[in-house]
């Protein structure tokens, strides 16, 4: 594999130089060491020696191939994020000069509307009010000085993952110099399909993110510029406290709570086109999902 390692760091650094995100820099990579592995095995020991055949041999192995993890078949999301990882390291190689390289696939799987439904969960907004009020619960064993900037930590991604319906990575690499506090605004930089887009924030998230910047934030020692101070992986951390201590019977996660904003926005009048603006979605197809959410519900009652 040394001459395939070789090539996965100049990969990893072309994604880099182009701007793309951070977790796509650290994941895509990942993806193709296994493609490359899988090509190793069968005795494809150069990259001059794939052919069409053999990629897409690969993904119908990816098909069938069991989750290390969960012991089932890889999510449609992960397949389609690995075809893609392929796809750019196919355009890296083209753009190598690599001779004979097979141009990308573009192979996609198309999800039905009944697949993706099944999957988006949704909080009532009164559930999102429950999260909210659960949060001092969290730090009950914790002196109130010690407890303040914990609680507006774990609001802050209440806020950001709800609030502004930002993705678990975009909340992570949001500065502070993304936040406009004087216009109540919220640039998004390299979002999914790596376009950038404005969120506005309401008057009281606003003023959250505004006590968080100047009065909690350093109570972190930080010295990068991101918003919220510590590892993406404490996200995940208060979610799965708050759902111990909301008492609530809805298993939810952090994209649950951009789903549960984007259909109490549908509910509350605002349109498709506002909301898939909000959420930066690149078709409206990815937000009509809310609507047969909406009609689903009012279908069982």
């Amino acid at each position: 594999m040394e001459h395939y390692s070789e090539l996965q760091t100049h990969y990893q650094t072309w994604l880099k130089t182009l701007g793309f995100s951070e977790s796509i820099v650290y994941s895509y990579p990942g993806m193709v060491y296994y493609f490359l592995k899988y090509l190793e095995d069968k005795g494809i020991n150069h990259i001059t020696q794939i052919t069409n055949r053999d990629i897409h041999d690969y993904f119908t192995h990816l098909q069938t191939r069991r989750s290390m993890r969960k012991n089932s078949t890889l999510s449609i999301a992960h397949l389609n994020k690995s075809f893609d990882a392929i796809d750019k390291f196919l355009e890296f190689l083209n753009q190598m000069e690599c001779p004979s390289i097979p141009p990308p696939t573009h192979y996609r799987i198309l999800e039905t509307k009944k697949q993706i439904m099944q999957k988006v969960k949704v909080l009532t907004q009164k559930e999102i009010q429950t999260i909210y009020q659960s949060i001092p619960k969290l730090f009950a064993h914790f002196t109130q000085k010690e407890a303040q900037p914990r609680q507006a930590i774990a609001t802050l991604v209440l806020d950001l993952c709800y609030g502004c319906g930002l993705r678990k990575s975009e909340a992570c690499n949001v500065l502070v110099d993304d936040i406009d506090l004087d216009k109540k605004i919220l640039f998004v930089r390299q979002a999914k399909g790596y376009k950038d887009r404005y969120v506005p924030l309401s008057e009281t998230i606003n003023e959250r993110i505004k006590v968080f910047i100047y009065q909690y934030r350093k109570h972190f020692n930080v010295k990068h510029r991101r918003l919220f101070p510590l590892v993406s992986g404490t996200m995940y951390y208060y979610i799965k406290n708050l759902r111990s201590v909301s008492g609530l019977s809805a298993d939810f996660g952090l994209h649950t709570l951009r789903h549960s904003i984007a259909t109490h926005l549908l509910q509350n009048g605002m349109s498709m086109e506002q909301i898939a603006r909000f959420l930066g979605h690149s078709t409206l197809d990815s937000t009509q999902v809310y609507t047969h959410l909406i009609h689903s519900d009012n279908d069982e009652l």
